[in-house]
């Protein structure tokens, strides 16, 4: 399955919140960089682990003008996401729901994890998919591609 590279534009699609909020992913261009977090089927505890250090950085992520997005394929898997975050996650950023696969398919992340991080403008710089068992960036790996694309959009 292909996914989006860095240079291309994140594909827009439309999700709910848990409590049935519509997100459409093009709503933050020209407004935020993007953190777009996909959670695999497998619950997979290293990205939990990283799920749980972007919530504890959260003050850090908004400061450089970024949004993360969490999407679950499935609301089983959004609501563990969110009981094992040290806080109330949706509080923080939004967890989204993909439960007929549209957003996990057009990413190419149909049972994997995966980050993408893009430009307030929508323009891809990082991509990963994470398999199960598979080793996710660090938070402060994150955070520099975040600054990086932001100095690539100095207005």
């Amino acid at each position: 399955m292909s996914h989006p590279h860095p240079g291309e534009l994140l594909p827009d699609v439309t999700l709910a919140t848990a409590t049935g909020q519509p997100v459409r992913i093009s709503d933050y261009r020209g407004r935020r960089a993007l953190i777009l977090f996909f959670l695999g089927e497998s619950h997979d505890a290293a990205l939990l682990e990283l799920l749980r250090a972007l919530a504890d950085r959260y003050a850090e992520i908004r400061q450089e003008e970024a949004e993360v997005l969490v999407i679950a394929p499935d609301a089983r898997t959004a609501a563990e996401a969110i009981a094992r975050a040290p806080r109330a996650l949706p509080s923080l950023f939004p967890v989204l729901v993909d439960e007929t696969g549209r957003a996990h398919r057009a990413y190419g992340v149909a049972t994997s994890g995966a980050l993408y991080i893009a430009d307030r403008y929508g323009e891809i710089y990082f991509a990963r998919v994470i398999p199960e068992g598979g080793e996710p960036p660090s938070v402060e790996h994150i955070l520099s591609w975040v600054r990086f694309t932001e100095a690539q959009c100095p207005e």
